[in-house]
Order: C-alpha cells, then structure tokens, then sequence
C-alpha cells in the first residue's frame, strides 16, 4: 500500500490515504483508495466522569488508537485516468466528510459508535 496522502483535522483526528488499485484486465484498473480515520484515544475530551469512564474504556478495547477503515472505489478505469480519479476520490470524500469530521464532538461520538457496534458473526474460522 502506498501512502496518498495524509490529513490532519482540527479536533485531532487523522486521515490517511493509502492506495489499494489494481489492473484487473486489459488497461481496466479498480482505483482503490483506503481512508484510514485515526483517533488517538487520550486525546479525548474529558468533561465529566462518564467521559472519563468511556476513554477509559475505549482504550481498554482499542488500545492507544482507534481506527476506522472507509474504501473509496472505482471500477473500469482507464490507464489514463488513475492519477485522475485517485485525486477525485479524495478530494471529493475530504469535501463531503471532513466538515463534519471535524466537528469537536466528532471524535466522542465516533468513540460512542464504535464502542457500541454489535460484532459480527462469523460463521468460518
């Protein structure tokens, strides 16, 4: 994977482009770029003991991070056009979504989704 490019928002979080294209036939390429949402869970804002608790807990279950993966695709992809439609892919996931990522209750309330996801079932090991 190679490293796109690179974000820092205003309230701390992160987010890294990396590149997962491929050609799948002929001069068809599958543009795949993996947004990597990174939240670096001591920097939580703490305001009350709930928070407190829910960092706390959140770093028990994530670790010092929490990640969270986006794919960005597009199929049928001309040679030509790579570069192109890699740059779009960004730019328009950065001019739909970083406004509201960048909200400062955002990274609470990612922490809150992510710590209340049911798992999935898997039904091969």
């Amino acid at each position: 994977m190679t490293m796109l490019r690179q974000e820092l928002l205003g309230n701390g979080l992160q987010i890294v482009f990396h590149d997962e294209s491929n050609r799948y036939f002929g001069d068809y390429h599958r543009v795949c770029v993996v947004a990597t949402i990174v939240c670096n869970l001591h920097d939580l804002p703490v305001a009350s003991t709930d928070d407190e608790t829910s960092r706390c807990r959140a770093i028990a279950v994530f670790g010092e991070q929490l990640s969270v993966v986006k794919r960005l695709e597009r199929m049928g992809v001309a040679t030509l056009d790579v570069e192109r439609v890699r740059a779009t892919l960004i730019d328009e996931f950065l001019q739909h979504a970083a406004g509201y990522l960048a909200r400062p209750d955002y990274l609470r309330s990612l922490v809150s989704a992510e710590l209340n996801k049911r798992p999935t079932q898997r039904f091969y090991d």
